[in-house]
């Protein structure tokens, strides 16, 4: 028997779950774009699921896939387009942002050369990061 090609549906959210992955992004700072809040609603989901006994249980798990579970992308536009605390601003190609109606946006540009942090920190980063001790630490890499 020819293994199965078809994939798991994928999870669909609800407008308290985008509102909450929303607000937790303005929270961090991060400005909430359909990618970011895709990946943010993708970790709060397998958050929620990580208790559940069997990976297979989660809704839009595919066989082989990491824990976060699939996500209908068109589906969370259409939330934030239906919400009327979201309002959804055109970005560059098929991009959006997705912003808190009646909220101030404060949003760090990742691609600022403003750099907020004492020059202290800098340099006491290097010393722990080329300390002998510290050689070959192995940190995670970026969420976004």
């Amino acid at each position: 028997m020819a293994p199965s090609t078809k994939k798991a549906a994928a999870l669909k959210v609800t407008p308290l779950e985008v509102l909450a992955a929303i607000e937790s992004l303005y929270a961090d700072q991060v400005q909430p774009q359909g990618r970011i809040l895709l990946k943010r609603l993708g970790e709060r989901a397998a958050a929620a699921r990580a208790g559940q006994v069997a990976l297979g249980s989660i809704p839009g798990l595919a066989v082989g896939s990491e824990v976060v579970p699939r996500l209908d992308t068109a589906h969370i536009r259409k939330v934030c387009e239906r919400c009327p605390r979201i309002q959804v601003v055109a970005e560059a190609g098929t991009e959006y942002s997705a912003l808190l109606v009646g909220r101030t946006p404060s949003f760090i540009d990742p691609c600022s050369n403003d750099d907020p942090f004492p020059e202290r920190l800098w340099s006491e980063m290097a010393v722990f990061f080329g300390s002998y001790q510290n050689r070959g630490v192995r940190l995670p890499g970026g969420r976004y």
